[in-house]
Protein backbone atom coordinates (compact mmCIF):
# COMPACT_ATOMS: atom_id res chain seq x y z
CA UNK A 1 0.00 0.00 0.00
CA UNK A 2 1.16 3.58 -0.84
CA UNK A 3 1.56 6.34 1.82
CA UNK A 4 -1.40 7.77 0.21
CA UNK A 5 -3.48 5.02 0.27
CA UNK A 6 -2.94 4.13 3.60
CA UNK A 7 -3.00 7.24 5.25
CA UNK A 8 -6.81 7.57 2.79
CA UNK A 9 -7.32 3.81 4.42
CA UNK A 10 -6.59 5.14 8.38
CA UNK A 11 -9.13 8.25 7.79
CA UNK A 12 -12.02 6.39 6.76
CA UNK A 13 -11.22 3.88 9.86
CA UNK A 14 -11.28 6.97 12.27
CA UNK A 15 -14.06 8.37 10.55
CA UNK A 16 -16.46 5.09 10.94
CA UNK A 17 -15.00 4.44 14.30
CA UNK A 18 -15.66 8.02 15.73
CA UNK A 19 -19.37 7.64 13.83
CA UNK A 20 -19.98 4.45 16.33
CA UNK A 21 -18.61 6.22 19.38
CA UNK A 22 -16.18 3.59 20.00
CA UNK A 23 -12.85 5.15 21.54
CA UNK A 24 -9.65 3.76 20.43
CA UNK A 25 -8.71 1.76 23.04
CA UNK A 26 -12.38 -0.08 23.48
CA UNK A 27 -12.48 -0.30 19.43
CA UNK A 28 -8.99 -2.39 19.72
CA UNK A 29 -9.83 -4.37 22.87
CA UNK A 30 -12.87 -5.34 20.63
CA UNK A 31 -11.46 -6.68 17.66
CA UNK A 32 -8.60 -7.86 19.46
CA UNK A 33 -5.95 -5.40 17.99
CA UNK A 34 -3.03 -3.58 20.18
CA UNK A 35 -4.12 0.11 20.50
CA UNK A 36 -0.95 1.22 18.75
CA UNK A 37 -1.50 -1.22 15.95
CA UNK A 38 -4.81 0.38 15.76
CA UNK A 39 -3.66 3.99 16.29
CA UNK A 40 -0.64 3.52 13.29
CA UNK A 41 -3.12 2.35 11.04
CA UNK A 42 -5.71 4.71 11.38
CA UNK A 43 -2.51 7.49 11.28
CA UNK A 44 -1.54 6.06 8.04
CA UNK A 45 1.83 4.48 9.25
CA UNK A 46 1.25 0.72 8.80
CA UNK A 47 -0.05 -1.79 6.45
CA UNK A 48 -2.85 -3.85 7.89
CA UNK A 49 -2.74 -7.45 6.22
CA UNK A 50 -6.15 -8.73 4.90
CA UNK A 51 -6.87 -10.58 7.91
CA UNK A 52 -7.02 -7.07 10.17
CA UNK A 53 -9.12 -5.32 7.64
CA UNK A 54 -11.35 -8.12 7.87
CA UNK A 55 -11.33 -7.70 11.76
CA UNK A 56 -11.80 -4.14 11.69
CA UNK A 57 -14.29 -4.41 9.13
CA UNK A 58 -16.61 -6.64 11.44
CA UNK A 59 -15.95 -4.81 14.22
CA UNK A 60 -17.23 -1.70 12.24
CA UNK A 61 -20.51 -3.39 10.68
CA UNK A 62 -19.25 -2.93 7.19
CA UNK A 63 -17.95 -5.24 4.45
CA UNK A 64 -14.72 -4.83 3.67
CA UNK A 65 -15.47 -3.79 0.30
CA UNK A 66 -17.49 -0.70 1.48
CA UNK A 67 -14.22 -0.03 4.13
CA UNK A 68 -11.38 -0.19 0.88
CA UNK A 69 -14.00 1.82 -1.32
CA UNK A 70 -12.41 4.75 -2.77
CA UNK A 71 -8.99 4.95 -0.78
CA UNK A 72 -6.97 4.13 -4.39
CA UNK A 73 -6.82 7.57 -6.34
CA UNK A 74 -4.58 6.73 -8.80
CA UNK A 75 -6.93 4.67 -10.34
CA UNK A 76 -6.74 0.60 -11.06
CA UNK A 77 -3.45 -1.18 -11.07
CA UNK A 78 -3.35 -4.40 -13.46
CA UNK A 79 -0.48 -6.94 -14.30
CA UNK A 80 0.03 -8.44 -17.62
CA UNK A 81 0.46 -12.22 -16.81
CA UNK A 82 3.83 -12.69 -18.56
CA UNK A 83 5.18 -9.92 -16.19
CA UNK A 84 3.68 -9.95 -13.15
CA UNK A 85 6.49 -7.52 -11.85
CA UNK A 86 5.57 -4.92 -14.29
CA UNK A 87 2.16 -3.34 -13.34
CA UNK A 88 0.52 -0.79 -15.25
CA UNK A 89 -2.01 1.72 -14.98
CA UNK A 90 -5.41 1.46 -16.47
CA UNK A 91 -8.53 3.91 -16.93
CA UNK A 92 -11.34 3.07 -13.79
CA UNK A 93 -14.60 2.07 -15.10
CA UNK A 94 -16.97 4.43 -15.88
CA UNK A 95 -20.16 5.13 -14.22
CA UNK A 96 -22.16 3.53 -16.80
CA UNK A 97 -19.58 0.33 -17.53
CA UNK A 98 -20.29 -0.21 -13.88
Amino acid sequence: MSTETRQRFGRKVRELREERSFSMRGFALTIDINKSYMLDIEHGRKSPTLDTIEKIARGLGVTISFLTKGIDSDGVVEYDSHDQKQPRQVEPLSETDR
